[in-house]
This record gives structure tokens, C-alpha cells and sequence, in this order.
């Protein structure tokens, strides 16, 4: 019968005690980079889990993991996190990076539009006939200050994640 290792203890001993591992330092970036995002491509990833990431990593750390993401998986992850905002689906992908952060630092997703009104006819007299005489009549047009500012400073307007990085060579096996 196999033994079963806790993975969670030994990664935090290569983490105490680096000096003892330089052989797999790079192995141990990859590895981190490939937990943390399937972490965030999650299925049931909410808005509230990706800030608790955001929060366990810190900003910084965060911001390169997301820019080490595809544009399409980022792109997924924003419309999937916040659709209701009309904007995400045709935007680029600097900002689906941008909502993105912005959502994982604490912005609100855009709320759910108001539905539009009813065509005239038998439907909306009965509703008009239901309705309290204190109900306003809804309207389809989109709040102006539904959706709040982004946060200015991301982490992604740095010189340094503006930067190309050097490609890297393969080793020689």
C-alpha cells in the first residue's frame, strides 16, 4: 500500500529552506504558476475566491500570474466573473486583464440590467392593473453609475510588466 505524502508540507519546506533545492527552482516557479492558475480557471471560481487568491498572494505576485496567462483564458474569466458588463466581450485583452485585477482587488461586478419595458398590449395593462401605484416603471437604459471607476495604480500600468521579458533558453539535456 502506498503511502500517501502531504504535498502541502513539503512545498512549504522548499519554501523555508530554498538553499537546499537550487536544482529545482525552476520547477518549483513552474509548478507554482500552473497551481495558482488552474486555481483561478477553477469552474466554480467566484468573485469572492479570486480575491481570497489575490489576498494569500498579494498584488504583485498576482498581476504576473494573470499576465502569464492566454489572453483567451483571461478573456473567459473576466465575462465569466462579471457578465453582465456589455463592454468585456469586445474589449482587448489589456483589459479583460484589467477588470480582471480590478474584480480581484475589490471592484464589484456590474449589476444584472434592469429588464426592458414590456411592448404594449394585454401583457403590460396587466401588469399596470397588478402593479403598486408606488412602483416605478422600469426602464431597459443602463445606470451611468452602475459600473464603478477602476482603480487607479494596477499593477499592470507598471514599467515593469509593460516591459518585454528576454526569451529564455532551454537548458541542455
Amino acid at each position: 500500500m502506498a503511502l500517501e505524502i502531504d504535498g502541502l508540507a513539503i512545498l512549504c519546506a522548499i519554501a523555508e529552506t530554498p538553499q537546499a533545492f537550487p536544482a529545482i527552482r525552476q520547477d518549483v516557479n513552474k509548478a507554482a504558476q500552473a497551481l495558482v492558475t488552474k486555481q483561478i480557471k477553477a469552474r466554480g471560481l467566484t468573485v469572492a475566491g479570486l480575491r481570497q487568491v489575490q489576498a494569500a498572494l498579494g498584488p504583485q505576485p498576482f498581476a504576473l500570474i494573470v499576465d502569464g496567462m492566454k489572453d483567451a483564458e483571461v478573456k473567459t474569466l473576466a465575462v465569466r466573473l462579471d457578465n453582465h458588463d456589455p463592454d468585456l466581450k469586445a474589449a482587448k485583452p489589456t483589459d479583460h486583464r484589467r477588470r480582471l485585477l480590478a474584480l480581484a482587488a475589490g471592484t464589484d461586478p456590474v449589476a444584472k440590467p434592469a429588464a426592458p419595458a414590456r411592448s404594449a398590449g394585454k401583457a403590460s395593462a396587466k401588469a399596470a392593473a397588478t402593479a403598486p401605484a408606488t412602483a416605478r416603471p422600469r426602464t431597459g437604459r443602463r445606470d451611468a453609475a452602475a459600473r464603478p471607476p477602476e482603480p487607479a495604480g494596477h499593477a499592470l500600468d507598471s514599467a515593469a510588466m509593460a516591459a518585454i521579458p528576454p526569451r529564455r533558453r532551454k537548458p541542455a539535456s
